[in-house]
């Protein structure tokens, strides 16, 4: 399923035509000018394929306000691009940035494309928010142990499996057994 926008009305009736041509349904189509989350919120595509002279300013932070409020693989199509436009149109959440006109072959390649490095970034963020989630977490064990050790008058590695011990007891994660201590000791001094 493919939301298309296009600048141009008769671009997009082309556009449909290659997408139709390769297999690909059309679920909404909308112009530059038009809310892209909204729309996509109301087609649910699977990709969105933009048709655009220049990727603007105001192009790309409706392109960044979709990736924020529906994040879905965009290849973007347009007549050219510097590597700042390339870099701008990227950086607000474009997936795969395909100068020149669209035929049917390199619009399914552009797809392709799209979908792959989208799959790929996202994988990305979801490693790095949960080795941030891990750090995070970690300076929290470290800080409840350090509290344990103050208060029980044991060494680091007594402190631990204490912790250990007591979160497997309550059947807790290490982290929530440590948020529990931090604020038990913040309430009460």
């Amino acid at each position: 399923k493919v939301m298309l926008v296009a600048a141009r009305d008769e671009d997009a009736a082309d556009f449909e035509g290659f997408l139709a041509a390769s297999g690909y349904r059309v679920v909404g189509r909308c112009g530059e000018a038009d809310d892209l989350a909204a729309r996509a919120g109301a087609c649910h595509p699977d990709v969105i394929v933009i048709d655009t002279r220049t990727p603007d300013a105001r192009l790309l932070a409706k392109i960044e306000g979709l990736r924020r409020a529906r994040p879905r693989p965009i290849a973007l199509f347009c007549d050219a691009g510097n590597s700042e436009e390339i870099a701008a149109a990227v950086g607000a959440g474009v997936s795969a940035l395909i100068p020149g006109r669209a035929s049917r072959e390199r619009l399914a390649s552009a797809i392709d494309v799209a979908v792959a490095q989208f799959g790929e970034t996202s994988r990305l963020l979801q490693e790095r928010d949960r080795a941030t989630t891990a750090l995070a977490e970690r300076k929290l064990i470290e800080r409840a142990k350090g509290i344990i050790m103050k208060q029980r008058g044991l060494d680091e590695d007594a402190a631990y499996k204490f912790m250990r011990q007591a979160a497997m007891n309550k059947n807790l994660r290490l982290g929530q057994l440590a948020v529990s201590i931090i604020e038990a000791e913040e309430l009460l001094g």
